[in-house]
C-alpha cells in the first residue's frame, strides 16, 4: 500500500504539467521583451598632494589624466541591446581648491565622441567635501559613446597661488539598461 503513494504523485503532478499547457499560448513568446540594468565600474582614484608634479610653481594649472577601457562597449550583444545609459560620479575633495573633471569617451583611434564635464567642489576647511553627479545620456550622446570604446579621465587644479594639500577621490559608473526582444 505505501509502495503506490510515489506512482500517485507522480500521476497527479502529471495531469497538473498537462492540463495547465493548455491555457499557454506559444505565439506571444515573440511578444516578450527582458529590460535588465546592469552596473559597471568606470573610473576610481585616489590622488594625494605628491601625485601632483611642480607643486610649489605659484598660479599654475595641474592636471593628471588616466586612460581606461571600456570593455562592456566591446561586447555586440551590449551594443546591439542597449537603450540607456546613466553615469554616476562621486568625488570626495580635502583640497581647499576645486578641481575640473572631463570624462572623454573615446574610439579606437582616440578621437573623441563624447564629453562629459564639471565642477568639484572644494574643501571649505580640509575635510572631506562630497560632490556626486548623474548624467542621464539622451539618444543622440548614446550612438556618440557607443563608438567609444575608452574613457579618458583628467582632472585639473588651478592652485591660484595657493598651497596644495590634500586627497581627491573620485568613482564612477556607468548604469546601463537594455532591451532584449530578439529570442
Amino acid at each position: 500500500m505505501y509502495k503506490s503513494y510515489p506512482f500517485i504523485f507522480c500521476v497527479i503532478s502529471l495531469l497538473s504539467i498537462i492540463s495547465c499547457s493548455s491555457e499557454l499560448d506559444f505565439d506571444q513568446a515573440d511578444d516578450i521583451v527582458l529590460s535588465p540594468r546592469i552596473d559597471a565600474d568606470l573610473v576610481f582614484f585616489s590622488l594625494g598632494t605628491d601625485t601632483f608634479i611642480d607643486v610649489s610653481i605659484p598660479d599654475t594649472t595641474l592636471v593628471v589624466r588616466d586612460t581606461t577601457r571600456l570593455e562592456f562597449l566591446d561586447d555586440s550583444f551590449i551594443r546591439d541591446n542597449i537603450r540607456e545609459i546613466e553615469f554616476t560620479f562621486q568625488v570626495d575633495n580635502s583640497f581647499l581648491q576645486s578641481f575640473s573633471n572631463r570624462s572623454i569617451f573615446l574610439n579606437g583611434n582616440g578621437v573623441p565622441q563624447y564629453m562629459l564635464e564639471f565642477t568639484v567642489a572644494p574643501s571649505p576647511d580640509g575635510s572631506s567635501m562630497r560632490t556626486t553627479i548623474v548624467e542621464q545620456v539622451n539618444e543622440i550622446e548614446l550612438e556618440a559613446i557607443l563608438n567609444s570604446i575608452q574613457v579618458a579621465n583628467e582632472i585639473q587644479l588651478n592652485t591660484n597661488g595657493q598651497f596644495i594639500d590634500g586627497v581627491i577621490s573620485l568613482q564612477s559608473k556607468a548604469l546601463y539598461s537594455l532591451e532584449i526582444s530578439d529570442f
